[in-house]
């Protein structure tokens, strides 16, 4: 009788150490703190030009110092997210509403943008409109391309497909001001 009831409490401890507890969720993210705060950065200066752009009258420095806060962002974001940790598959998944709060909100930017089109032509600032664009899709697919090669092998093709609608709304306002669509009047 003591061997049974001896071996079930020492099967029943070590059953206890072998049971591995999930870690506490605010370390499951950790790694993906840094990425989420780039994006949100990103987010709010997408929010501070929009906020110019709809206030775009026939001076444009409100907008260009906005646009060059969001690049400066980005290029930021670049460093931040290259010098970050590698992501697991469950922090990979936190990303998902933020990279789709951000097309969101650059969808939003890109069609004021294209609202005030008539005006940038007036005004003579498709160039400087189409170089800002530029830049701001360059740095972009800088920062896609970074925050891609944090998650796992696995899931890169699902994190590139999500970014790709950020991609196309830039292309969508690159096409829209290019030199044929954006011409000084």
């Amino acid at each position: 009788m003591k061997f049974t009831t001896t071996s079930v409490v020492l099967c029943a401890a070590s059953g206890a150490y072998a049971y591995t507890y999930p870690p506490p969720s605010r370390f499951v993210n950790r790694d993906a703190k840094a990425i989420t705060d780039v994006l949100a950065a990103v987010q709010t200066n997408i929010d501070g030009l929009d906020t110019a752009v709809k206030g775009w009258d026939c001076n444009p420095g409100p907008v260009l110092k906005a646009s060059y806060g969001l690049v400066s962002t980005i290029k930021s974001g670049v460093t931040t997210v290259s010098a970050s940790p590698n992501l697991t598959l469950d922090e990979s998944l936190t990303l998902l509403q933020p990279v789709q709060d951000l097309k969101t909100h650059a969808q939003t930017l890109v069609d004021d943008i294209k609202g005030k089109k008539d005006q940038i032509q007036r005004d003579f600032e498709c160039d400087v409109v189409r170089q800002t664009i530029n830049d701001m899709s360059t740095n972009s697919q800088a920062l896609v391309d970074a925050t891609v090669s944090k998650v796992p092998a696995e899931a890169q093709d699902i994190a590139k497909q999500q970014a790709q609608g950020i991609i196309d709304v830039l292309n969508d306002a690159q096409t829209a001001f290019n030199a044929a669509n954006c011409v000084n009047a």
